[in-house]
């Protein structure tokens, strides 16, 4: 094979290199390692975080009142309400979490202060207690709801991610086609160029065959020379 034909094979190789290449890129470069989808995790992983923090300081703060309310209970006079509420108390604890240390000693003023007559400070500390409560529900109010905000968001990018890999796989794909096309007619295309080659050799005197070899790659040699014989006229019958 001449030196031109070597050449043409190695810009070849090349494309075919470079269309590796492309597919490799194109598996590697996905959605999800884009910052986007982590930096989506992380606002998932934060919303729920504070969902917990205010359920939990909702339910310890109410765990606290059960539990004075209890203990208050055991001071009352024997009778079917006084052992119902001692029946009761465990089982609301066991479904709240763990009594608030701060809201057990603010619930444990307001029992003082009504079982001891003081309905001046009791009133206070139950006005206190309802801005606290209100304080609660707001707070869990609205980590509920940036909680929703991120499943939003998570679903939104999922769709926008699984968009871009249907993106992503049809460029893809086309880019392969086309690449595979501009191989083919590299290999089995003859340029001008290729016949002007031809052409300039043969006026040197190369002979036809010879100069054809030079400068065809032995694919396209072998599809002339196939070309060649079909296209020989028949041998007369004899």
């Amino acid at each position: 094979m001449g030196t031109r034909a070597r050449n043409r094979g190695f810009a070849l190789a090349g494309y075919l290199v470079a269309l590796g290449v492309i597919a490799v890129a194109g598996w590697l470069i996905k959605p999800e390692l884009f910052p986007g989808g982590s930096r989506r995790a992380a606002q998932s992983t934060q919303a729920t975080a504070k969902v917990e923090q205010a359920a939990n300081a909702q339910g310890a703060s109410a765990a606290a009142s059960v539990a004075k309310i209890g203990e208050a209970n055991a001071e009352a006079p024997a009778s079917p309400s006084r052992d119902f509420i001692t029946r009761e108390i465990p089982v609301a604890l066991s479904r709240l979490p763990a009594p608030d240390p701060l809201a057990l000693l603010a619930a444990e003023q307001r029992r003082s202060a009504v079982m001891e007559g003081r309905a001046d400070e009791a009133r206070r500390l139950y006005e206190a207690a309802a801005k606290k409560s209100e304080a609660l529900q707001r707070e869990r109010d609205e980590a509920f709801a940036a909680r929703r905000a991120a499943d939003l968001a998570l679903e939104k990018s999922a769709a926008a991610e699984h968009a871009r890999t249907v993106q992503l796989f049809g460029a893809g794909l086309l880019a392969a086609v086309a690449l595979a096309g501009f191989a083919w007619v590299k290999i089995y295309h003859v340029s001008p160029a290729t016949i002007g080659l031809i052409a300039a050799d043969i006026r040197g005197g190369t002979g036809a065959i010879q100069a054809i070899t030079e400068n065809l790659a032995p694919r396209q040699f072998a599809s002339v020379e196939r070309a060649a014989k079909l296209a020989a006229p028949l041998a007369p019958a004899p």
